[in-house]
């Protein structure tokens, strides 16, 4: 009788990945840094604009900044 393979268990359990592809692990990584970064700085700018637009102090003052870079 002929002996049966068994598979190995390896004990790196499910981290495996990361460790037999540590390039795309650390990219993964940044590219959600970088998007908690954009996502935080987009819901600043739409916090500080609500906050000028309703502010008490200077209700009739408001003027919304076009910050599209572009000229006159």
């Amino acid at each position: 009788m002929a002996p049966t393979r068994v598979p190995q268990m390896h004990s790196s359990g499910r981290l495996g990945g990361v460790t037999r592809h540590p390039g795309i692990a650390m990219a993964a990584v940044a590219m959600t840094g970088v998007l908690a970064a954009v996502q935080y700085r987009r819901s600043a700018l739409t916090r500080n604009e609500r906050a000028q637009k309703n502010s008490p102090d200077h209700p009739n003052f408001y003027v919304s900044v076009d910050r599209s870079g572009g000229g006159i």
